[in-house]
């Protein structure tokens, strides 16, 4: 049977250290842009989300790439 992929999805997630807790220890929170395009390829992700993590004010931990899409036989 072939696989349908339906309704892709991709988001561009950027990890940022927000400060850090009583302990010393860093706090971190997530900025996320939606609707990228799916056929973007990881290194221009990546180049996309670094240059993205430079123009705010927070310490850029990590750049995260999440897909979903809808899975169907036919």
């Amino acid at each position: 049977m072939a696989v349908k992929k339906t309704g892709a999805a991709t988001k561009l997630i950027l990890k940022v250290q927000m400060g850090t807790d009583k302990k010393g220890l860093p706090t971190y929170g997530q900025r996320m842009v939606q609707n990228v395009n799916p056929a973007l390829g990881d290194e221009d992700f990546l180049a996309i989300g670094k240059s993205l993590g430079g123009l705010q004010s927070h310490t850029l931990k990590d750049v995260m790439r999440q897909d979903a899409a809808a899975l169907t036989e036919e």
